[in-house]
């Protein structure tokens, strides 16, 4: 029993640690407002970069809030993977579905 506490416990903190970097991602009609956080504070010049779609093939850095906009210009609605670097050389990446705004 004692090992099952150390055990979770364990991974109680792993979850407790990586809910301390985290990225929002807010959908607009042209792209994405992406905000990275890193120990629970805006990470500002954080690299933020769109993996899986080609025609976003550049990367942007956050502002002193740890807020960037990335447009994106979709045909259909799909799921984007953002991945972000801070400055400290931490990575993090999440999934965010987006709706395809036709106008």
């Amino acid at each position: 029993m004692k090992k099952v506490s150390i055990a979770l416990a364990s991974l109680m903190m792993g979850f407790s640690a990586m809910s301390y970097a985290d990225i929002q991602i807010t959908d607009t009609q042209n792209g994405a407002w992406v905000t990275v956080t890193d120990g629970g504070q805006p990470s500002v010049n954080a690299v933020v970069s769109v993996v899986n779609q080609p025609q976003a093939s550049n990367s942007f850095r956050t502002d002193d809030s740890g807020r960037v906009f990335i447009p994106l210009s979709l045909n259909h609605s799909r799921s984007v993977k953002y991945k972000a670097v801070t400055e400290s050389g931490n990575e993090y990446s999440r999934f965010a579905f987006h709706s395809a705004h036709n106008d």
